[in-house]
């Protein structure tokens, strides 16, 4: 039978989600802020992948927890993102 490991950790599918949610969000509230040229947008969208791996990394090795407060950081990074791009 299978028992679930409990660990301090989050599960690493949680944390990843978390920081490629969290990375867009901000890439998302960097690009009204810089030049709009297609040189630009396509270098911002090339660099989703490696932040959010390197966030990820990053999270791993500080023992990142996902508690109400991340939670929270994260839904008013997106709030912040619905008002700027509806503004």
């Amino acid at each position: 039978m299978l028992t679930p490991v409990l660990t301090d950790q989050p599960r690493l599918d949680q944390l990843v989600i978390y920081q490629f949610l969290a990375t867009c969000g901000l890439l998302m509230l960097v690009v009204p802020l810089i030049d709009t040229s297609p040189w630009t947008q396509s270098l911002l969208v090339t660099l989703v992948i490696p932040i959010t791996t390197l966030a990820t990394l990053i999270g791993i090795f500080i023992k990142q927890s996902i508690n109400r407060c991340t939670i929270t950081l994260l839904f008013s990074i997106w709030l912040l993102v619905w008002g700027v791009h509806l503004v």
